[in-house]
């Protein structure tokens, strides 16, 4: 039964181990354990973490490699080492059954999980934690034997140390260690040699840490704390969610977990056959109370320090162990209602836990820092005259790690606090004219907290995209080769708000050309004036739209990004507004219309002109053929598929209800318009005019709908040159009378001579009932 817990437990930790990117903190362990290991010493005397698991990292690469899998499975033995650790102190703590039970709730922890997944020293620290508690418990219960305690001191005496060369948290746990210990101690009656002889094996540790007791009380003692004060209740719940169910799962039942751990934390225990009742019992209650409570008195509780309370999962994962063997063993106090509740509470800790690994695993908005999916981007999108920044030095090392291109790469600041001046300089050299920036923004309240980088490049340059990768931003900059301050195109056209007396005049606008390739940005400055400064915040949107009204560029937006507020402009002040108009690479040549117009930030209405037009025509855009077919890591494609259909290549696709790609799982009911994307790659010229049929399946194969047209709208495909790739769009109109249930679509491309090559590509997803309109 243990080998088969311990085999759970590794699949769990090995699943997917490369399926995410290193983010910042674990690109600094790759650099930091491939340097010798005097300068791993001394790069953490400047850090805020002991070397001791950049030591460890350093051999292990040497043997393994620095791929990611290679990187993280030093941690992900060591959870699997913690699981082992669990089921031995459950099994000294309450006996076999209940160690068995907490170490199947350990090797599905997602908590664990997580972090036996993460190149970092946390899951050491938790194991050498869980060890120094076993060995300091096996001490005093082998006491008798004095050799053998003598052994499981020394034990103790090197795990201790340890886990102080791992982390400055490690003195946590070694708090509620000495509590245990000094309560068993006066349960038996204590006497001067056994307090002498643990007090010197607590100045042994202290002794072995005394080389590097100085730069750990400096970096302590320097270390920043949240001014803020805790909600008390709220905190403790966040812990008890975190520890059931780990960081990436959504918020589970108000207060449930907090009444869970409540219920584990008092439910009596027999004891131990080999420590007294009292301390078997009391041994986990406070190895989870102590650190949570210090943590709490010392300021610790903020989001990036939650991860310090992976040295109380193994008491977590005792209690439970403890409470649910209950009824294996005929305990509790109310016999067959414990049996009833520890039967639901186990299936909550598979539900939780299935919950909190699912989200880990597969679902992209709890993945780690996508450094790996930027690099990429930028790899496939980069250009001559392109550079890149990024505002945390620290990054250097994992955007280093994936990046491999020819950008040039400028770190900003270069001093904390950051210099005005200096940064200014900097700035202005690395800009080129009619050149791109690529800005990722990280930890900003920290390397920038002003924000002076960003609102200086949001006034000097056109910002173009602005996205999340984790907690990583790539906001895109369009470098002009001049800034214009008057409008080359007047319009005066005034726009209204539907809601209140807001108006605000749209002067004019300028834009530096109204021909570029596709994956070109436009640059047009929008220029504002109002007479009274408006009560709403308004957002800006910019959209260029073919001849179907399907988006090939989109930029929406608070005008100056967001630093211009619409509510602090002045009257008669005129407002000059940036912007860089992405055009997507996949787009066909052809004549494209832009539209642009302000809404409401809060309800989203739009503002309207006289006429009651929500929108003002600019004057129309002209994309031409790109010097090279788009690479498909800069297409952004929700899907990738690679299907092969004879001369044609469908790379991928896009699907989700119209007006709903920043949410493409948003359920579909009948009669909504159903958004398809389609991106081809032509392997050869294809000399003649094909098509495709886009026929819509239920579950039985039958049709429901059926849709022929063009691959990519306006642009024929005899017009296509081999290697070309474009994006065709489709707006499918989901019949009215749809039942729901799940559905397919079959794509067909058609040859001009009527045969249909290669393969049917199905797209499954699935269809809701329709939703009552409120009367």
């Amino acid at each position: 039964m243990p080998l088969a817990i311990l085999l759970l437990a590794s699949c769990l930790r090995f699943y997917r181990l490369d399926g995410q990117s290193l983010w910042n903190d674990e690109g600094t362990s790759v650099a930091v354990a491939q340097r010798d290991l005097a300068t791993i010493a001394r790069d953490a005397a400047g850090d805020i973490h002991p070397p001791l698991y950049y030591w460890l990292l350093h051999g292990w690469v040497r043997m393994v490699g620095t791929r990611e899998a290679a990187v993280r499975s030093l941690s992900a033995l060591l959870g699997v080492g913690l699981v082992a650790l669990i089921y031995a102190l459950g099994r000294l703590l309450a006996g076999r059954r209940a160690g068995l039970v907490a170490a199947l709730v350990a090797a599905m922890n997602p908590f664990q999980v997580y972090y036996s997944q993460e190149a970092r020293m946390y899951m050491l620290l938790a194991v050498l934690s869980a060890l120094a508690f076993y060995a300091a418990l096996r001490r005093a219960a082998d006491e008798e034997d004095r050799s053998v305690a003598r052994l499981w001191g020394i034990i103790y005496l090197l795990s201790t140390a340890a886990g102080l060369y791992t982390h400055y948290a490690f003195p946590l746990v070694w708090a509620a260690i000495n509590l245990v210990v000094l309560a068993e101690m006066v349960w038996r009656r204590p006497t001067l040699p056994r307090l002498g002889a643990w007090l010197a094996l607590q100045a042994a540790a202290l002794l072995l840490f005394l080389p590097w007791l100085p730069t750990a009380w400096r970096q302590i003692t320097t270390w920043p704390r949240v001014n803020r004060p805790t909600d008390l209740i709220a905190a403790v719940t966040t812990i008890a969610q975190l520890l059931l169910a780990g960081p990436a799962a959504p918020p589970l039942t108000e207060n449930l977990a907090l009444v869970l751990l409540l219920v584990l934390a008092f439910f009596p225990s027999r004891g131990s056959k080999r420590l007294p009742p009292g301390i078997a019992g009391l041994t986990p209650v406070l190895w989870l109370v102590v650190p949570v409570v210090l943590i709490l008195g010392l300021g610790l509780f903020k989001e990036a320090y939650l991860k310090f309370l992976l040295v109380v999962s193994p008491a977590f994962c005792l209690l439970a162990g403890r409470f649910l063997a209950a009824p294996l063993r005929g305990e509790g106090i109310f016999r067959y209602g414990t049996a009833f509740v520890c039967a639901f509470l186990a299936l909550y800790f598979l539900y939780t836990s299935a919950l909190g690994l699912r989200s880990y695993y597969h679902d992209p908005a709890c993945a780690r820092d996508d450094y790996r999916g930027i690099a990429a981007y930028l790899e496939a999108v980069g250009r001559p005259g392109d550079a890149v920044l990024l505002n945390a030095p620290g990054q250097q090392e994992v955007f280093g790690y994936y990046y491999h291109g020819d950008l040039p790469v400028y770190p900003l600041p270069t001093s904390r606090p950051l210099d005005p001046a200096a940064t200014e300089a900097a700035l202005k050299a690395l800009v080129h004219p009619g050149g791109r920036l690529f800005a990722l923004l990280w930890a900003t309240d920290e390397s920038d907290p002003e924000r002076f980088i960003e609102g200086w490049l949001d006034t000097h340059a056109y910002k173009a995209l602005d996205s999340w990768y984790g907690h990583v931003r790539l906001v895109i900059y369009a470098i002009p080769a001049q800034t214009p301050t008057t409008p080359a195109h007047v319009l005066d056209v005034r726009l209204r708000s539907r809601e209140n007396s807001d108006e605000i005049t749209l002067l004019g606008y300028s834009q530096l050309t109204n021909r570029l390739a596709a994956g070109d940005m436009a640059q047009i400055t929008l220029f504002w004036q109002v007479e009274q400064t408006p009560a709403a915040r308004y957002k800006v949107f910019l959209h260029v739209l073919d001849g179907g009204n399907h988006i090939v560029g989109q930029r929406d937006a608070e005008p100056g990004g967001g630093v211009r507020l619409t509510t602090l402009w002045q009257p008669g002040e005129v407002v000059a507004d940036h912007y860089g108009l992405p055009i997507h690479p996949a787009t066909p040549p052809g004549e494209y219309r832009i539209e642009v117009g302000m809404y409401d930030l809060e309800t989203g209405l739009r503002l309207v002109t006289a006429e009651g037009e929500s929108q003002v025509w600019l004057k129309p855009l002209v994309v031409e053929r790109p010097p090279a077919p788009a690479p498909p890591a800069a297409l952004g494609m929700q899907h990738s598929r690679g299907a092969s259909l004879g001369p044609l290549t469908l790379l991928g696709y896009d699907l989700y209800r119209l007006g709903f790609a920043h949410q493409p799982d948003a359920p579909l009911q009948p009669g909504d318009l159903l958004h398809l994307a389609l991106y081809w790659r032509a392997e050869v010229g294809l000399g003649g005019d094909w098509q495709v049929t886009i026929a819509l399946l239920n579950a039985d194969g039958q049709e429901q709908m059926k849709v022929t047209a063009e691959p990519v709208g306006d642009f024929p495909t005899g017009r296509w040159q081999a290697g070309d790739v474009w994006r065709g769009q489709f707006d499918l109109p989901l019949p009215r009378h749809l039942p729901p249930g799940k559905y397919r679509l079959r794509v067909q491309p058609v040859a001009p001579d009527g045969s249909s090559p290669g393969i049917f590509l199905s797209v499954p997803f699935e269809v809701g009932p329709t939703t009552a309109s409120p009367s």
